[in-house]
């Protein structure tokens, strides 16, 4: 199955019933070469021989990924054409925060297996902050769900709704980067991401959390799971922050009183 994942992707991706229109610009979402390089570093998580076999596919995943940082690294655009270069129009300019978010900590696994730190560097840079400082809502709070690189009105209707998975990535990727880098700002982001979302996201009354929010923060759909939220982003961040956090513990040792970032207030996390 492997096999024809990468062909798909690589190679000819008819297979996937996806028939491509005559005139249509040929693209390469961040999707596809990110998701792919998931995939490689779960495969090689604790097979040996697996790393080794895709290590050359997990190259050229992040190579691929990277091409995204576009107009001297002021920008990750979602899509790029297949040679990595910045597509005209709408298509071109649309940027998804939660999903450079992801990306980035998809990246820092695959700069921590490879021992390089200048790539991490680079990563949190490009993949955390950037994104973070430029689609963190500055009046209301919360991930912008898109955005126009150019400040243009997005097309996306949704556009400036705050949804729960962009939230959930973000959090995975403030505390892995500062997992990796000790940069204590980094931390301090983890913490606004996360008072944000465990106050606006959460049910206190029945549990689980909602997963649309309008722009202000209001519950916008009271479904807490339908064709796109399953049970998939909350379980995963959870799971891999109690990990972290915990793997922290133990190196550091017990830490002074007062020693951590306060958490911010509501206020405080607009």
């Amino acid at each position: 199955m492997m096999d024809q994942i990468i062909h798909w992707v690589r190679e000819d991706p008819a297979g996937l019933g996806r028939p491509q229109l005559s005139g249509t610009l040929a693209t390469e979402p961040m999707a596809v070469p990110m998701m792919l390089l998931n995939l490689v570093e779960q495969l090689g998580e604790e097979d040996e021989e697996m790393t080794d076999k895709y290590a050359e596919l997990g190259d050229w995943c992040a190579h691929r990924i990277l091409q995204h940082v576009q107009r001297d690294g002021q920008v990750v655009l979602e899509n790029v054409s297949e040679d990595g270069k910045e597509l005209p129009g709408c298509l071109g300019r649309h940027q998804n925060p939660g999903h450079t978010l992801e990306a980035g900590w998809f990246l820092l696994q695959y700069a921590l297996r490879k021992g390089d730190p200048k790539l991490q560097r680079h990563i949190i840079d490009k993949f955390l902050l950037l994104p973070f400082h430029s689609g963190w809502d500055p009046e209301h709070g919360g991930l912008f769900y898109f955005q126009d690189a150019d400040d243009l009105c997005p097309t996306q209707l949704e556009w400036n709704m705050k949804l729960w998975w962009p939230h959930t990535e973000a959090m995975i990727a403030f505390l892995m980067g500062y997992r990796d880098s000790g940069d204590p700002a980094l931390l301090n982001l983890f913490y606004q991401v996360a008072e944000y979302t465990f106050h606006q996201f959460r049910d206190p009354e029945y549990g689980e959390w909602f997963g649309y929010l309008n722009q202000e923060g209001k519950v916008a759909l009271t479904i807490k799971g339908g064709p796109f939220k399953g049970c998939f982003h909350v379980p995963r961040c959870l799971a891999m922050c109690e990990q972290i956090l915990g793997a922290l513990l133990q190196r550091l040792g017990p830490a002074p009183l007062g020693s951590l970032p306060a958490v911010p207030t509501r206020e405080g996390s607009k």
